[in-house]
């Protein structure tokens, strides 16, 4: 007679079983997601000129404005649910001045039907702040805008005035509602280069000096 199986056993058999369920589901999904983006989306591949096995780009440059220095990392990358074919989605962060950080989520778009090599093209990035936890009730400043094409294997851009909209001369957060507020007082370039984000963050310290 086979002796009774300690319940214990039974349940890290079964904890091990879901885990095991889980990370099947968990691979399953990402490589459906990978087989999706390769067939409508194929150029996120290769954004900024190189290969790589997962469609997304993360480039840091610094903005130099006349109310500071102000450090930006960008991490985009193929949004499949998008209403366009060149849809993007991703996050940025935002080193200002001050020593302020911001996290801000980013949204862009290209043109329609791209080759595989996206050099030359033309891109745009917004960027707005969203707190943790505050829904969508934030007003999103700061905010920026990028508008630029890509020169492999970096992105150049400007600001199109987004820093000067954003931001006080002593580099606070502009908070009021004045009408008469320009629309754009100065246009700043930016270089996004491939990097890591602790150069970002190297970057980030250098700026606060």
């Amino acid at each position: 007679m086979p002796s009774p199986q300690n319940p214990q056993s039974k349940s890290r058999q079964g904890c091990l079983g879901c885990l095991g369920k889980m990370a099947l589901y968990f691979v399953l999904g990402t490589v459906l997601i990978l087989a999706i983006t390769a067939a409508f989306k194929p150029w996120g591949f290769f954004l900024g000129g190189k290969f790589h096995i997962i469609p997304s780009w993360q480039g840091w440059g610094t903005l130099h404005a006349k109310s500071g220095n102000y450090v930006l990392q960008v991490n985009m990358n193929t949004n499949i649910k998008g209403r366009r074919s060149s849809d993007l989605k991703g996050s940025a962060y935002l080193c200002t001045p001050r020593g302020e950080r911001f996290r801000l989520t980013l949204t862009g778009n290209m043109g329609k039907h791209l080759n595989l090599s996206t050099d030359g093209e033309a891109i745009h990035l917004g960027m707005s702040y969203l707190p943790y936890g505050s829904s969508f009730s934030g007003d999103g400043r700061p905010s920026l805008e990028l508008r630029g094409h890509w020169q492999n294997p970096n992105l150049v851009a400007d600001d199109n005035g987004s820093i000067s909209r954003a931001f006080e001369p002593d580099a606070r957060v502009y908070q009021g509602h004045g009408r008469n507020r320009p629309y754009a007082s100065e246009i700043v370039p930016i270089t996004l280069t491939q990097g890591s984000s602790s150069d970002f963050e190297a970057a980030c310290a250098a700026a606060r000096q």
